[in-house]
């Protein structure tokens, strides 16, 4: 048979039919009915209620007795267009409603004063615990409103608040709204913003492909959960009931603050103006046109309580979209739709789907993200616009709420919200939906077999039921979440100490303990042994091993053709003092003699003998060792031509022989200029092992208090000390420095003339060592060993060889410039001993002893703890808990309040819930009724109805 032509109706628990009263009514087709309706008058129209009904004929509502009507036996006709058949597969007539006994639609939540008393309690409670946020630690129900842009929405948001919310272009639909209302005998609106998530914006305009799996709500971030409770901050409280325009400025501005989040969320908050109205900040308009960003994920939280108020909670997320206003907006599509998805994929939500009654359902975005999410069965289906229905679609809607299509687990609700303010919505619904003469439309009465589900107060009732009865059925589980994260955070609060009971006198033990203990240590001789020997020497080896070096090798590409003269380059190596071992050079034959014969010019020395020269050998070179001269700072080292280069600059006219004072000079002074680094290195070494060595002794000194904001403020007052100390020593060593740099000077002529004889030891042997090897024609000449690696009778053996070999020699030519080499290595050995003892002194007889005399009261001036003014405001700073340890207490200590809270919240429900208890005159037997004819969908038995508690299974009239 054709759908079209016969509408299904069936019979519904606690109606008539179950009851055993026997009521025939005339059924008519689909066509038959819009057919009449267009003839009918509205003010003879029957009435249908959109009020839940008292509980005194909860069941029954076929039965319920009004003062103006009577129970009437409505008269049966049989319709001939009923198919064949039909009649026969029923063994009661159909029916259908055209005459309501109820009273007619009354005025928003007024109907809700006792009808929802008996789940108050638990609906109270769920709105605290979410108030409380506690979400990180159990799933809690929660009610999600959702829907496509222009499916009114913001109407049916308003209705169930019983407020006027926003409605502004674009502001309404830019952050979800968390809205929480119940009853209470005061009337009472708070606004909190929810600051979930931080706001990093990018270094470009944001576009779709900023929109990723990873980062769903550019430019935002999320916070971490465990420190939420920091992030939520009260907006305003209104404990006078102002009217609805006035609430949604408080409204309005809070949303701009939330999209403005640079901006101190203060400047938003609403004052009174001289009207003694609340008047928008001047700075809101502004804001609003241009907010930093274009929607935010954070939440505008209202706590709403009033003597007339059902008790819900639920999220109002912004309407899904597919194309933006702005092309630069275009990835908001994106992130409203995953907005929508993080709500409706939680699971313990209960989702509303607003869809209109104008609008293809086919084209729902919010239906398919439901559909994604798998939420079908969590869904209640909330048509609006009813008065907007197209005649034409009548039937398409009559066959989904029928359950022909667009399943819905929790069935649907019909709503019609015409008007700009509250209380013109409500009387507007009346009218349509009982077809008074006030309504501007008809409402077809094929929809009465609906009439259950016409009218916001159903829906609020409905709603108000089955968020009750699912926070019931997972309160065991969340008592026992919240019970083992209070475990742990008691477990993790054991590992931070309590607060001392007496403050000041464990910081004044600590200070005591920690200045003793470091007097103690810069006095004893272990640890001015151990920086001797770490430090102190190191330094001195450093600065000693730096003394002026000069290289006695011939020079590369010397002419083999010729004797080397006093022109020519000769060198004394300055590594060859501190080279390792050389292994044996041998002999080689001679190269062979060049293409013209080589020349020897003869010397003759005073007495006028003749001495054959070593003639020079460009093969006769050592191999190099590494870059000549200091190989710490990469300077050549200096030849004896050099010397005899400054000797013959700086030689005074007429005075043949002598060496001006000038060229000693500037041959230290070049050496010196290294010691710079070294100093600053030193003084580096000494004062982190100083430093080091105090930290260490805080640590055990203040071992209880290392929580606390005492022991950080130690810390940084004793880097600044340390510092001050290094400042110090820094400038008296660098004026040291400077007068060892400036000039030669010493009254020690003992040891400059030890050191002058010593090194001039050495460089005599280096030089003849090279002047024999390069007579004899060796080639691969090795350096020769130290001094003090040779026995007595090695060097013996060596002296002797060496002067039976120079006999064959002439006079050394460079004598004079080898003095001046001598002279100055043995003055610098001189000025850095002298420089180096000076400097420790500096530390031993300076550094050291000023610390022990200054730490004795030191930190306890810098704390503010001297001349006896502590005061507590003093030792309450001092005893904060400071750095990440304070943090992660102050975070426990916050979320162990919030949950002890929640736990007392859920045993209070608890104790309600086992002792049956009546609320305004309803025992829990007759709760169990109401619930069972309020929340009945197309035949679906009662969630509450299942409870074996205080709520039980039984239903008035049953046997």
């Amino acid at each position: 048979m054709a759908r079209s032509n016969v509408p299904r109706v069936k019979q519904e628990p606690g109606s008539l039919a179950n009851t055993g009263v026997t009521r025939v009514l005339e059924v008519e087709t689909m066509s038959d009915q819009l057919h009449r309706e267009g003839r009918q008058l509205r003010s003879t129209a029957p009435s249908i209620s959109t009020r839940p009904p008292p509980p005194s004929t909860i069941g029954y509502p076929e039965m319920e007795e009004d003062e103006e009507d009577e129970c009437m036996i409505m008269e049966v006709k049989y319709n001939p267009k009923i198919e064949p058949g039909l009649e026969a597969s029923h063994n009661t007539s159909i029916y259908h409603v055209t005459q309501s006994i109820q009273g007619s639609f009354i005025g928003a939540n007024t109907a809700l004063k006792d009808f929802g008393q008996p789940l108050k309690p638990i609906n109270d409670a769920l709105g605290e615990l979410q108030a409380r946020g506690i979400q990180h630690v159990a799933n809690l129900p929660e009610l999600v409103l959702v829907g496509d842009q222009s499916s009114g929405k913001s109407s049916l948001m308003s209705a169930i608040a019983g407020l006027s919310l926003p409605r502004s272009a674009g502001t309404c639909t830019r952050c979800p709204i968390h809205i929480r209302i119940s009853r209470a005998d005061e009337w009472s609106c708070r606004v909190f913003l929810n600051r979930d998530y931080g706001f990093s914006p990018p270094p470009h305009p944001i576009t779709e492909q900023d929109v990723t799996a990873a980062n769903r709500f550019p430019p935002w971030v999320k916070i971490d959960p465990g420190r939420s409770q920091s992030h939520r901050v009260e907006f305003k409280t209104v404990r006078d009931r102002f009217d609805a325009e006035e609430i949604e400025t408080i409204l309005l501005c809070a949303q701009v603050a939330i999209l403005n989040p640079s901006t101190p969320h203060q400047v938003f908050v609403p004052k009174l103006g001289p009207d003694n109205r609340l008047a928008k900040p001047d700075i809101l308009k502004r804001k609003e046109e241009s907010s930093e960003a274009q929607f935010s994920p954070n939440t505008v939280a209202l706590e709403i309580k009033g003597p007339e108020l059902a008790d819900l909670n639920f999220y109002d997320l912004p309407g899904v979209f597919n194309t933006a206003r702005r092309q630069e907006d275009s990835y908001l599509e994106r992130v409203v739709q995953n907005l929508t998805q993080e709500y409706v994929s939680r699971p313990k939500a209960i989702i509303l789907w607003a869809v209109p009654m104008n609008l293809d359902t086919e084209n729902s975005l919010a239906l398919r993200i439901i559909r994604q999410a798998k939420a079908e069965d969590r869904c209640v289906g909330v048509i609006t616009k009813a008065d907007l229905l197209p005649r034409e679609a009548a039937e398409r809607w009559f066959e989904m709420l029928d359950g022909g299509g667009h399943h819905t687990g929790l069935g649907y609700f019909i709503t019609s919200r015409q008007g700009h303010d509250l209380e013109e919505q409500t009387r507007r619904e009346e009218a349509f939906f009982n077809r008074t003469a006030d309504s501007t439309n008809e409402w077809p009465v094929c929809f009465d077999h609906f009439r259950d589900k016409c009218g916001i107060e159903k829906l609020k009732s409905f709603l108000s039921y089955k968020l009750g009865y699912e926070f019931s059925k997972v309160l065991p589980e969340v008592k026992q979440k919240v019970n083992s994260r209070l475990e742990a955070i008691r477990d993790q609060l054991s590992l931070y100490p309590d607060p001392p009971a007496n403050p000041e006198m464990e910081i004044m033990r600590s200070l005591s303990e920690f200045s003793v203990r470091v007097k103690d240590m810069v006095t004893q001789q272990d640890f001015m042994s151990y920086w001797d020997q770490h430090y102190a020497e190191p330094f001195k080896q450093r600065i000693l091993a730096l003394k002026p070096k000069y290289n006695v090798q011939p020079p590369k590409g010397q002419s083999a053709a010729r004797d080397p003269s006093p022109q020519d380059p000769i060198f004394i190596d300055s590594d060859q003092d501190d080279s390792p071992t050389p292994t044996p050079s041998r002999k080689r034959p001679a190269a062979a003699p060049p293409a013209h014969p080589r020349q020897r010019v003869k010397a003759e020395d005073a007495e006028g003998r003749i001495f054959p020269q070593t003639p020079a050998h460009n093969r006769l070179m050592v191999k190099p060792t590494g870059t000549p001269g200091s190989p710490r700072r990469g300077k050549p080292s200096k030849t004896l031509l050099d010397i005899r280069a400054m000797i013959q600059k700086n030689a005074i006219p007429g005075q043949p022989g002598l060496v001006s004072p000038a060229v000693y000079e500037p041959l230290f002074v070049d050496a010196a200029k290294s010691w710079k680094c070294h100093i600053d290195q030193f003084i580096n070494h000494t004062l982190k092992y100083l430093e080091a060595r105090i930290m260490q002794i805080m640590v055990t000194a203040f071992s209880k208090l290392k929580n606390r904001a005492v022991y950080k403020e130690s810390l940084r007052h004793m880097n600044s000390f340390i510092e001050e100390q290094k400042k110090d020593l820094r400038e008296k060593l660098f004026s040291i420095y400077q007068l060892e740099s400036q000039r030669l000077f010493t009254k020690d002529s003992e040891s400059l003339e030890r050191y002058k004889t010593a090194e001039m030891r050495v460089l005599m042997r280096h030089r003849n060592y090279y002047r024999i090897a390069a007579h004899n024609g060796s080639t691969d000449i090795n350096p020769p060993r130290k001094i003090e690696e040779l026995t007595d009778e090695e060097l013996a053996q060596e002296t002797a060889k060496m002067a039976k070999d120079l006999r064959n020699l002439g006079p050394e030519l460079f004598e004079q410039e080898l003095m001046v080499a001598a002279y100055t290595r043995g003055y610098y050995l001189t000025a850095a001993n002298r420089f180096t003892d000076y400097v420790c002194i500096h530390i031993m007889s300076g550094l050291l002893p000023r610390v022990a005399t200054v730490i004795d009261t030191y930190l306890h001036d810098k704390l503010g703890l001297l001349g006896g003014g502590t005061t507590r405001e003093l030792l309450d700073k001092l005893m904060e808990e400071e750095g990440e340890i304070g943090q992660k207490r102050r975070d426990l200590l916050a979320e162990k309040e919030t949950l002890d809270g929640a736990m007392d919240i859920i045993i209070n429900v608890e104790n309600r819930e086992q002792t049956p208890q009546q609320y305004n005159g309803i025992n829990a037997s007759q709760a169990e009724s109401l619930q069972t004819d309020v929340a009945t969908v197309r035949g679906h038995e009662s969630p509450l109805s299942h409870r074996s508690r205080t709520y039980t299974a039984t239903v008035l009239g049953d046997a």
